[in-house]
């Protein structure tokens, strides 16, 4: 059978076909969709295209694939929203801030809150692993360049980190230990993780990088696209793809 593809095109035309006019549908592409001829037709010149003559398990393939990866893309971009939530709780002047205490002499002096500063930076830390686990699951390079320089930032920190009780293991992930941290100078960790120019500060951009990288790679696999001015463009023949 002769498929006319300059009906298919005609039919599918921009804006319409996805807006509020349905004037470009008419009556003879409607009955064409009833039918099921054309989907026939969307088929047969997706099979032109790419000379494949197996299409059906392709896109299976394909689709299965696409949604893999969008998966991981969405794993990657929320562990590294949690990464900035970590260091930016970490950056709340209240925490560092010191308290009265007095000991059982009557003493008094001013301490900082060791338990919730500790509990913040596992936070952090937790995060942090989750975001290494995760882009090593991902298949974009820019998000994996990304986390690249985010993990060897950390290797650069590993002595002031050691300060604290944090170490680097073999698999690139922080493990902290409560005890030491909670005997180290409250100081150090500050340093570490609050303020511009901090350890904590230089991760939280590049987790932001890496958001933004993960953001596009679903955009993409998504079949939509920015464009330079900021406007959102849609991929109608991707979108049909998903359905063939």
């Amino acid at each position: 059978m002769a498929y006319d593809y300059s009906m298919l095109f005609s039919s599918l035309n921009s804006s319409n076909f996805y807006g509020t006019s349905s004037a470009s549908l008419d009556f003879t592409t409607l009955s064409t969709i009833k039918n099921g001829s054309y989907k026939k037709l969307l088929n047969a010149y997706y099979k032109k295209e790419s000379g494949n003559t197996d299409k059906s398990q392709t896109d299976k393939s394909n689709v299965t694939g696409s949604s893999k990866e969008k998966i991981n893309s969405a794993g990657v971009r929320d562990s590294a929203a949690s990464v900035t939530d970590a260091v930016n709780a970490l950056n709340k002047s209240s925490l560092w801030k010191k308290t009265e205490k007095t000991d059982e002499s009557g003493n008094k002096t001013e301490e900082y809150d060791k338990d919730a500063i500790y509990k913040s930076v596992k936070s952090f830390v937790d995060s942090y692993n989750s975001l290494v686990d995760k882009t090593g699951d991902s298949s974009d390079t820019s998000v994996l360049r990304r986390a690249s320089i985010m993990v060897n930032s950390t290797k650069a920190n590993k002595n002031l980190l050691s300060k604290v009780g944090i170490s680097i293991g073999t698999d690139n992930k922080l493990s902290i230990d409560e005890d030491e941290f909670k005997k180290s100078e409250m100081v150090t960790a500050k340093s570490l993780f609050s303020g511009v120019g901090s350890y904590g500060k230089n991760i939280q951009a590049d987790a932001s990088m890496i958001y933004g990288s993960a953001v596009a790679d679903i955009a993409k696999l998504s079949g939509s696209t920015y464009g330079s001015t900021g406007a959102y463009q849609y991929n109608s023949f991707a979108s049909f793809n998903r359905y063939l």
